[in-house]
């Protein structure tokens, strides 16, 4: 199977596009006054994605985040996960959802859907496992990213999306976005970003963000790569982003219980550091190995389902 990409369009003028290597999204061009603004990071030339390490755009998993030692007992049983951030386990290990090529099944004006399988035992997960995305893109620039799975015996599921975010446009100057989290508490990490177990209150500290403030990337503080806990009594969006000129904004909302907010610590190269903000509605950091973390491994021929909205508002 070869290369491809593929377009979505709405009528206020959003022009996305997604190509068949880890589903992944590629760009945004959102209309806003005269301009037409590429909001998302990425590379000209879709072959540059093979061998990209920073997972643009991706559907990344089987299971999102880091698992510590890349070990989880399933069914009485250890399972041994490919260690590819040694010792741990991250976003699915090396042969992850983001470097298959997914096979287009169905595509409309402004929806497409992806599949993708996995054999059993790819990066040590159980189970042939059966992946599904749907992108939908509506009228009022919301973009849906619908994940779905299937597994003939018992898996650890919990994909998401991963596209590094710039409301600024691609290739102008990325600093002084604003951001705002509707969580109170986030999951305490160690030294190695693994998850200690423990809920820790972000009130009142360098992680509070219940009221929008601008990221300043000069601190140690607004480095982020953190799981947030999303308390629905503040509403059901997750986080909102807003451009440095405050002209755009971006909402985000799933049905997950947690958000990775990762800004681009160790992007180099072609991408500056910090020049991007991913948003990765998501189950916590290990959760398989965390009893009191809400999630549950998937079963045999049941359907996994989570879906994701990032919304634009002008």
């Amino acid at each position: 199977m070869k290369l491809t990409a593929h377009i979505l369009n709405n009528q206020a003028g959003d022009h996305i596009e997604i190509t068949n290597f880890g589903a992944r999204l590629v760009s945004w061009y959102t209309r806003l006054e005269q301009e037409s603004r590429n909001i998302i990071l990425g590379y000209e030339n879709l072959k540059a994605y093979l061998d990209d390490p920073y997972l643009h755009g991706a559907i990344v998993g089987p299971y999102a985040n880091r698992i510590g030692n890349g070990q989880v007992k399933l069914e009485g049983k250890i399972v041994q996960l490919d260690q590819n951030q040694p010792p741990h386990h991250l976003h699915g290990g090396s042969q992850n959802l983001s470097n298959q090529l997914w096979t287009p099944v169905a595509q409309e004006v402004n929806s497409l859907t992806l599949k993708c399988e996995l054999a059993a035992g790819l990066s040590g997960y159980p189970g042939h496992r059966t992946f599904w995305v749907t992108y939908t893109l509506s009228d009022e620039s919301c973009l849906s990213i619908q994940v779905q799975a299937e597994t003939d015996q018992t898996s650890i599921i919990g994909p998401t999306s991963h596209p590094y975010f710039n409301l600024a446009g691609f290739g102008n100057p990325h600093k002084g976005h604003k951001l705002q989290l509707f969580s109170e508490q986030y999951t305490q990490l160690d030294s190695m970003g693994i998850a200690t177990g423990e809920i820790a209150s972000s009130l009142e500290s360098e992680l509070d963000f219940r009221q929008a403030r601008v990221l300043n990337e000069a601190l140690d503080k607004d480095q982020l790569d953190h799981n947030f806990i999303h308390n629905k009594t503040l509403g059901s969006q997750q986080a909102r982003l807003t451009s440095p000129d405050n002209k755009l904004t971006l909402a985000v909302s799933s049905d997950y219980p947690g958000l990775q907010v990762y800004t681009g610590n160790y992007l180099t190269g072609q991408f500056e550091a910090q020049s991007g903000i991913c948003l990765e509605p998501q189950f916590y950091p290990d959760s398989p190995n965390h009893a009191h973390f809400p999630y549950q491994n998937t079963q045999a021929n049941t359907l996994f389902e989570k879906t994701i909205h990032y919304q634009l508002i002008k």
